[in-house]
């Protein structure tokens, strides 16, 4: 009897925690978000393009101006949720896609932190664009057994762009916020897990972390120039 009696009244306080626990927080679906969608075959900008969260598909496109520049709006939802001690701010991301005639759909990450409320990213998104009838890339060879989809295909695409720039001399457009952006974009959509599915993994990873080692560089420049 002592321990039902201990049982229902642990049952209680549970009850009365969870009641005390469940609140109505903001729950950002996409951040407010600035970047520029490049075409990479000239290194040039795109004007004119369509550019959109996947997340919200019903929302309409914007397109980029002259510059190739746009503003997305972000997107937040009230939400009923149970407040742990785990739980709270996180690091998110939602997926940017741009469309250009003649051109292979491009995509691109928006990171930023959810918990806080409405949020921005925090890093102007960089959307490098590739011509429809491009030609794969070496890592397209390693991986034909394990590449699912557009966003893969693209960011195989990117890996082997990237790897051509100069990390000394870079294009206006990549710096270490861009670098972490364009970084945070492949590690999403082909992350080190999705590597152990390729027959030719080791081959992979390895070209992979060589050819998209500029990015690291370039991210690390303003800390080293910070301790000179």
């Amino acid at each position: 009897m002592a321990y039902r009696g201990v049982r229902f009244s642990a049952a209680i306080l549970i009850g009365l925690c969870l009641a005390a626990c469940v609140t109505r927080q903001d729950h950002v679906l996409a951040p407010a978000a600035e970047g520029l969608v490049i075409d990479t075959a000239t290194g040039q900008p795109i004007a004119g393009a369509e550019v959109r969260y996947v997340e919200l598909g019903s929302a309409t496109p914007i397109m980029t101006d002259a510059e190739g520049a746009f503003t997305l709006e972000g997107r937040t939802e009230r939400r009923t949720r149970v407040v742990l001690p785990v739980s709270g701010v996180y690091r998110d991301s939602a997926m940017v896609q741009a469309s250009a005639p003649g051109l292979a759909d491009g995509y691109a990450t928006a990171g930023f932190i959810n918990g806080l409320g409405p949020e921005a990213a925090l890093y102007p998104v960089i959307v490098l664009m590739f011509p429809a009838d491009a030609p794969e890339t070496p890592l397209h060879a390693l991986m034909q057994d394990c590449v699912e989809g557009p966003r893969q295909h693209h960011a195989l695409q990117m890996v082997a762009y990237v790897a051509g720039l100069d990390a000394a001399d870079p294009p206006p457009w990549l710096n270490p916020d861009t670098a972490e952006g364009l970084d945070e974009h492949l590690g999403r959509v082909l992350p080190s897990s999705g590597f152990q599915k390729c027959a030719r993994m080791s081959e992979a990873w390895a070209l992979y972390k060589s050819q998209t080692a500029v990015l690291w560089t370039v991210r690390t420049a303003r800390q080293a120039s910070e301790t000179r």
